[in-house]
């Protein structure tokens, strides 16, 4: 099937990265990194992103539904076998944070995977419908909450790292549209 059978089909848009595979509405307010594969700060670019939204994509396909998306999410980070407390993306931030900042450094590689899963579920929403719940949005703002702690940390355990300004840039590109993403009507 092309993307705008699915389109007809479903009310969704699947199927790939590229502008053609994906909601009018994402297009209209996503930078050109987006839609990038290999661009390890934008959201599909890295593994946990690239893999969560050819899930949900398969998810929204089967019959997922928007409200269920944060569901969808507890149930792969359980599939992943990743220890993220389920009431995290609901937490305040400080509680986010906190969450973070305990988890050992030799699997602190879980939370960076954890935030880039939430994101990926966040923008893949708005790719995929075209909107973001509210419930999936928060989803979202936790995950930048996290994002930003791990290049906090990053930042001062490795102040030399190449990178900083790059991961700086991907967190600030989901911010902007996280803020200008449409909600559900």
């Amino acid at each position: 099937m092309y993307p705008w059978t699915y389109w007809r089909r479903f009310g969704i848009y699947v199927k790939g990265l590229a502008p053609e595979a994906s909601h009018p509405a994402y297009v209209a307010i996503v930078p050109e990194s987006f839609y990038s594969g290999t661009d390890e700060f934008a959201p599909f670019g890295n593994d946990s992103g690239h893999d969560i939204l050819g899930s949900l994509e398969d998810w929204y396909v089967a019959g997922g539904r928007d409200d269920d998306v944060p569901r969808f999410l507890a149930e792969t980070f359980v599939a992943y076998e990743f220890d993220v407390p389920t009431d995290l993306w609901s937490a305040d931030s400080d509680d986010a944070r906190a969450w973070a900042k305990a988890v050992p450094d030799e699997v602190d590689h879980i939370v960076d995977a954890a935030a880039q899963t939430a994101i990926g579920v966040a923008i893949g929403q708005l790719k995929i419908r075209g909107h973001i719940t509210p419930a999936v949005r928060r989803i979202g703002w936790q995950a930048i909450t996290l994002q930003r702690f791990i290049l906090e940390r990053a930042s001062r355990m490795h102040p030399a790292w190449a990178h900083t300004d790059d991961a700086a840039a991907g967190i600030k590109a989901v911010v902007r549209v996280l803020s200008r993403a449409p909600s559900v009507r």
